[in-house]
């Protein structure tokens, strides 16, 4: 009498976890190479897949990646908007918003490389995709932090707050941007824990310092009044006025 073949058990499907291989492919993937170097045959080989998979969840190459976007900017978000210390003075929470932002960075090189690649696209995708990154709600916590201190009379007019986050957001940024050049350039290896922890906290002082806190952010910095900064006078963005040059 014949056998009847045996038959294979067919792993079920699971559509979440599929979606995460893509996922987790594609954020490598464009980390390392950027969006302009990744071909779907590469993104679907390394997460086990076929390329139906690939557009049946994200659409095609470009919505994978816009999703790769938005995976690492949550993942720094769900850092910055962690509850922020209560009962601390301006310098606590001014020094506390600063090292979650450069440890946050320390330990995901994936993000500091695809915020690399974006700026490098002239953030082409994510002008397609303007709902997917905002950086709204640290802003308004820095703002809410920094009215408070003027409310107190610990500091004045800061000016435009975006200016103020940038500038937090630079000083911490540049030791994973610039790592590999400035190694080479000034022999300062940034990868060093004690070279970062270092760094950290020469920004966070540089940072009070501009808003005219001293350390223990218990008022205006020893000898200095609250400081207001806003633009001189006649003086535009470009330098001073033409009435102020020397001329030859």
């Amino acid at each position: 009498m014949p056998t009847r073949p045996a038959t294979i058990a067919r792993r079920p499907r699971n559509p979440a976890r599929t979606r995460g291989r893509l996922l987790a492919a594609g954020i490598e993937l464009f980390a390392k190479h950027g969006f302009h170097g990744v071909a779907v045959d590469t993104i679907v080989a390394k997460a086990g897949c076929n390329k139906r998979m690939l557009y049946h969840y994200f659409g095609d190459k470009e919505g994978l990646y816009a999703a790769v976007l938005q995976a690492v900017y949550t993942r720094m978000e769900q850092v910055e908007m962690k509850p922020l210390p209560a009962a601390a003075t301006t310098a606590d929470v001014v020094r506390e918003m600063m090292a979650r932002h450069f440890d946050f960075l320390a330990g995901d090189p994936e993000f500091v490389n695809l915020l690399m690649w974006e700026n490098l696209n002239q953030g082409r995708i994510l002008a397609r995709h303007p709902d997917l990154l905002t950086k709204t709600p640290v802003i308004e916590r820095l703002r809410e932090v920094l009215d408070a201190a003027k409310g107190r009379g610990e500091i004045g007019d800061v000016g435009d707050i975006r200016h103020q986050l940038i500038l937090m957001m630079g000083m911490c940024f540049i030791y994973f941007a610039n790592r590999h050049t400035l190694h080479q350039a000034i022999g300062l290896d940034l990868d060093q824990p004690r070279v970062q922890a270092e760094g950290l906290a020469m920004a966070q002082r540089m940072f009070l310092a501009y808003l005219g806190l001293d350390d223990e952010g218990n008022g205006p910095a020893k000898g200095r009044k609250a400081i207001s900064r806003t633009p001189l006078a006649g003086r535009s963005p470009r330098g001073p006025t033409a009435r102020g040059r020397r001329r030859g």
